[in-house]
């Protein structure tokens, strides 16, 4: 998924708006439900950023970086009380 900056390169963006007249209605939602999918990714990514070990340059062996992912993420998830 991506912005509007993304069009044309395969992954799922909104819809432009077509010059000099206005969204259809239809266009309007896919726009909505993309974009809804997208703040969802974006507030998971800023969650897991809060954590200093995703802030800063991981460090560690390339081939532990998905265990400390997902490590961290069960964590916060634990945190909110999912």
């Amino acid at each position: 998924m991506g912005d509007l900056s993304y069009v044309g390169s395969g992954l799922l963006t909104p819809r432009r708006k077509p010059p000099g007249q206005e969204r259809s209605t239809g266009d309007k939602k896919a726009n909505r439900s993309v974009n809804t999918l997208r703040a969802a990714v974006e507030r998971a990514i800023a969650h897991l950023k809060n954590w200093k070990i995703f802030t800063t340059r991981y460090r560690g062996p390339l081939t532990r970086f998905t265990l400390v992912a997902k490590t961290v993420t069960a964590l916060a998830f634990y945190k909110k009380g999912w």
